[in-house]
């Protein structure tokens, strides 16, 4: 059973409005006037006037979430401003034009912005109070999806070494080095043995970071490959094209790694002519783009009806790693091939 959970924002405006009326009636009642019931009355009317206004306000900031932070700043500013004079002109209607107490006062600019520059401060205020509990929130809200990222990359791990480093693809690796030592070819087993060797060496990891170095992601990718073009020779050409700027940059660990096995299984493993697998890694507007792409596939512009665990794998991590900040694109390429693309904040060790 969910227990029920205040909503921290109404809670605040709320204490906020009551804390403003409690101070305001006191002071009036430190020196007695005529009429104090009647103005207790109609200062709480305008209290709730001052509570329904900042539930405008949060609403609208709540609308502004995604601006930059100085435009929040400045809506919260300029709301602010307005809810004062808004506040001074309504408060001026209730105890002089509706049903007067006392003979009416003319309406003067200088005592409607004296009133307006005091609970300026109280609508200040309560912005300052929405953009904390906001904060919190957003901080928790981060937390859990570290957490949550935390487990989902073991599980990645483990679902690596389940669909990835399975008796298939050793049995295939150990085939070729059959292969490799009856030709006599014994620089290319030594070679494929060194890729195996490391490969298994990074995934078996035992404390895998959530987050690595670009250059140790693509060394990975690198043996995983090598390992690969044992199987398949010259049908297999990779090509990375990684600036030497970008190789500190940080990456989900393993994140590419569905991508390559993709592009090994349905472009690599469907074409008999070669098939080149490129790795690129791009910087723009201070985000990281990483392309997995290939040229095989079985006829122009197919793609595989299902790419299975690995693709949902890739855009699940992305989301509770990043939210709406990251992003997973693929899809056809022409004439023929596939693309897969991750774009990701930049971020350096």
């Amino acid at each position: 059973m969910r227990l029920w959970r205040p909503n921290n924002y109404l809670v605040a405006n709320v204490v906020l409005w009551a804390l403003t009326y409690v101070i305001v009636t006191a002071r009036m009642l430190a020196d007695p006037m005529p009429h104090a019931g009647d103005m207790a009355v109609r200062r709480l009317g305008m209290a709730v006037f001052g509570f329904v206004a900042c539930l405008g306000i949060g609403k609208i900031l709540s609308l502004l979430a995604d601006q930059p932070v100085w435009r929040r700043i400045v809506a919260a500013v300029l709301m602010s401003v307005i809810g004062g004079f808004a506040y001074s002109l309504i408060n001026y209607a209730a105890f002089y034009l509706i049903w007067p107490m006392w003979k009416v006062e003319p309406l003067s600019p200088i005592s409607i912005a004296y009133t307006a520059s005091m609970f300026f401060w109280t609508f200040i205020s309560w912005c300052a109070l929405y953009f904390a509990i906001r904060y919190e929130e957003e901080l928790k809200e981060k937390n859990l999806r570290l957490m949550a990222s935390q487990a989902l990359a073991m599980d990645a791990q483990n679902r690596m070494l389940r669909y990835q480093i399975n008796p298939h693809f050793l049995f295939n690796t150990l085939n070729a080095l059959s292969s490799l030592i009856l030709a006599k070819e014994n620089e290319r087993a030594e070679r494929v043995v060194l890729s195996l060797s490391s490969f298994l060496r990074h995934t078996l990891e035992k404390e895998l970071p959530d987050k690595a170095p670009l250059a140790d992601e693509i060394e990975a990718q690198r043996q995983y490959l090598l390992i690969e073009q044992a199987r398949f020779e010259d049908r297999l050409n990779y090509v990375e094209t990684i600036p030497h700027d970008l190789r500190d940059v940080l990456a989900p660990s393993l994140i590419l790694q569905p991508l390559v096995e993709n592009a090994v299984k349905y472009g690599v493993a469907r074409s008999n002519a070669t098939v080149t697998i490129e790795i690129k890694a791009e910087e723009a507007d201070g985000r990281l783009r990483l392309t997995v792409c290939d040229d095989g596939g079985d006829g122009a512009g197919q793609t595989p009806p299902k790419l299975g665990l690995g693709l949902e794998n890739v855009r699940r991590r992305l989301d509770l790693i990043y939210g709406k900040a990251a992003e997973l694109t693929c899809g056809p390429r022409r004439p023929h091939g596939f693309l897969a693309s991750v774009e990701i904040p930049l971020e350096r060790a």
